[in-house]
């Protein structure tokens, strides 16, 4: 996904018409800040970048759209193995270095450094730029945001969460919250820690229930821990909501796992 991302993206970013001045003004931070989010939102479709990069487009700072040309690399250049794509990365910190060139102090920018320093393995550069931007401004949610991406890739378990439980302090509207909350259930399930990952998810989806991936994570940790009725009831949900391959392929495990009787067969319909 990464690389070919990258390829359809870049020609859009080279025709656009970039905001003419040359400030890091309080509009086009609040346009910067609406356009992160909206990059945040995706989850695999390339209209939401695009969305993203035409709201970047209609701030009045060209410091800010720059960066968030940048951030929206970043983010298109993770591949499906949680790589990223380094032409993908470079991309990013050509535009991130044109924001720089035009505001070189601002923390809302900087911290998109950290985050390419980050998944370009480059992590002692990250831990430096962090730390200088920790003592410019320690509350903000996207720097929180680099921090854990910076432990993750460390595989540092207990840093990782103490830095979600910080992003969640500083979030500031509740998309951002519920998207860190099914960031770290994801990261629980990754580390195996099966009991917190569904506890989270359980808290998330109570908030968003007709959001399927929750439903469908939560049939996989069911499943891992040899609950299958629960597993089944999870994954019935997910299917109600959508149609997906994933859901089908557990629904035909549990079927094959099971005999088909009892309260398993009857949540299949069988008799």
């Amino acid at each position: 996904m990464g690389k070919e991302l990258i390829t359809k993206l870049l020609p859009l970013m080279e025709q656009a018409k970039w905001p003419s001045s040359p400030a890091a003004t309080q509009q086009g931070r609040q346009t910067y800040l609406m356009g992160l989010d909206k990059v945040d939102e995706f989850k695999g479709n390339p209209k939401v970048l695009a969305s993203a990069l035409r709201i970047f487009l209609t701030g009045d700072s060209a410091p800010y759209a720059y960066a968030g040309a940048a951030y929206t690399l970043v983010t298109a250049s993770r591949e499906g193995d949680g790589r990223h794509d380094p032409d993908g990365l470079a991309a990013a910190m050509s535009y991130l270095e044109k924001a720089q060139a035009l505001e070189p102090d601002v923390v809302d920018i900087n911290t998109i450094e950290a985050l390419i320093y980050t998944y370009d393995g480059r992590l002692d550069d990250a831990r430096l730029v962090l730390e200088y931007l920790q003592g410019q401004d320690p509350r903000d949610y996207y720097l929180m945001k680099a921090e854990i991406a910076y432990w993750q890739q460390l595989g540092d378990v207990e840093q990782t969460i103490h830095w979600f439980n910080q992003a969640a302090d500083t979030a500031v509207n509740i998309p951002q919250r519920l998207r860190l909350r099914g960031q770290l259930a994801d990261f629980y399930l990754s580390v195996g820690q099966y009991d917190e990952a569904l506890a989270v998810y359980k808290e998330a989806v109570q908030h968003d229930r007709n959001n399927y991936v929750f439903w469908h994570k939560m049939s996989i940790i069911y499943w891992k821990q040899a609950d299958y009725e629960e597993a089944a009831r999870a994954n019935q949900q997910a299917l109600r909501l959508q149609d997906f391959p994933a859901g089908r392929k557990m629904e035909s495990a549990l079927k094959e796992k099971m005999s088909g009787t009892g309260v398993l067969g009857r949540l299949f319909g069988n008799k």
